[in-house]
């Protein structure tokens, strides 16, 4: 059984972590063994990851989450690090639910979440899609190669709709943005085209209650 950690050993570990008093430690060969079992138990959860600690404890979104999502009576959760919980599925209809329809926020502030991987890569719960309203682009330049320039430097543009959901209507136009967690979120951008003509759209990312005032950052 894991005893919780105290705050006098975190502050002790942080401490010699400082001071470079930790080794980088010896190697120890590990023998082979079948983890077949636990890659297929996991393989039905997803990974929450805290951006703002100081809102986000781990037991709070365990807590939170399931609810929000409507799923309490189904879905388990753990902390499986300081700023990480591990939520279990049993529909992957389900688990496709969460990952889709968010962003996900809790107390106003958002949340980044990925499928479970044995094997995640260096943008692993870096990245999170938001639909961002763009106005201000005059309608004889409204082409998707115009939002696919002027958001592309935010992030991985997955889908550009040209028209308002009421498509009666182009006072703003929407693009599917992978935003990078770790950067300050932008407001306004300026175009320049190559007529010559400037403008500086707006941007507003839908959904999003809360951002930090100073940094702009989600975290």
């Amino acid at each position: 059984m894991n005893r919780p950690r105290n705050k006098k050993e975190s502050s002790l570990l942080h401490e010699l972590m400082e001071l470079e008093l930790l080794e980088e430690g010896e190697f120890v060969d590990i023998p082979e063994m079948e983890n077949e079992d636990l890659i297929e138990v996991n393989s039905m959860s997803i990974i929450v990851r805290c951006l703002n600690p100081t809102v986000h404890k781990v037991g709070g979104l365990v807590k939170a989450l399931p609810p929000i999502w409507g799923l309490e009576e189904s879905v388990t959760g753990r902390g499986i690090d300081e700023n990480k919980v591990q939520f279990f599925f049993q529909q992957e209809r389900d688990l496709q639910f969460v990952l889709n329809k968010g962003p996900w926020f809790v107390n106003g502030w958002i949340v980044s979440m990925e499928k479970w991987s044995p094997n995640p890569g260096p943008e692993f719960l870096c990245r999170i899609p938001f639909w961002i309203r763009v106005r201000g682009i005059p309608v004889h330049l409204l082409k998707k190669q115009a939002v696919d320039s002027l958001l592309g430097p935010l992030g991985k543009v997955e889908k550009v709709e040209l028209h308002a959901k009421n498509s009666s209507s182009v006072e703003y136009i929407r693009a599917l943005v992978w935003i990078n967690t770790e950067e300050p979120l932008q407001f306004r951008r300026i175009a320049r085209f190559k007529s010559g003509e400037i403008v500086p759209p707006e941007l507003e990312s839908e959904k999003l209650i809360k951002v930090c005032f100073t940094c702009k950052r989600l975290t």
